[in-house]
């Protein structure tokens, strides 16, 4: 299991969090890089989060919702999207952009992609994942999971 090393570095008006969220991670002190009642994380970084990390999440948002301040996120990885599906709690906060697992039949190439949530609300909503070439071929990505399982941390 990762240890608690997390990266919490503003950058203008975003936030970058990255690392492993464990029980050392303090998020709830994240809120004093809140500006005008606005805390933009990127999440994209996170490689590690478990039940202690999701708990003081939870915390962060609710301290969030407390002070009135709306959270943003963007760049949110794998898995903490994993945890966003399994965990209601977790969620609440705008995801603006996401990763997601696509792969290439044509070379075989797998990434995590990332999804403009705002773009492709609707595609979204319907549960179909975007359409996504690939960088090395240039052929179709797949998604590669369930759509009504992964997407679901979208329907708040």
């Amino acid at each position: 299991m990762p240890s608690g090393r997390i990266v919490i570095e503003p950058q203008g008006e975003v936030t970058r969090i990255a690392g492993a969220i464990d029980e050392s991670a303090r998020l709830p002190e994240v809120l004093e890089h809140a500006r005008a009642g606005r805390l933009v994380l990127d999440l994209g970084g996170v490689t590690f989060i478990d039940s202690l990390g999701i708990r003081d999440w939870i915390q962060l948002q609710q301290a969030a919702r407390r002070a009135g301040i709306v959270v943003e996120l963007r760049r949110v990885s794998e898995p903490v999207i994993r945890h966003f599906n399994v965990i209601l709690a977790a969620r609440g906060a705008r995801v603006t952009s996401f990763f997601a697992p696509y792969g290439c039949d044509r070379c075989g190439r797998e990434d995590a992609v990332l999804i403009d949530a705002v773009t492709h609300a609707r595609r979204l909503a319907e549960l179909a994942p975007p359409a996504m070439p690939c960088p090395t071929c240039g052929g179709d990505m797949v998604f590669d999971d369930f759509p009504e399982r992964y997407f679901s941390f979208l329907s708040v």
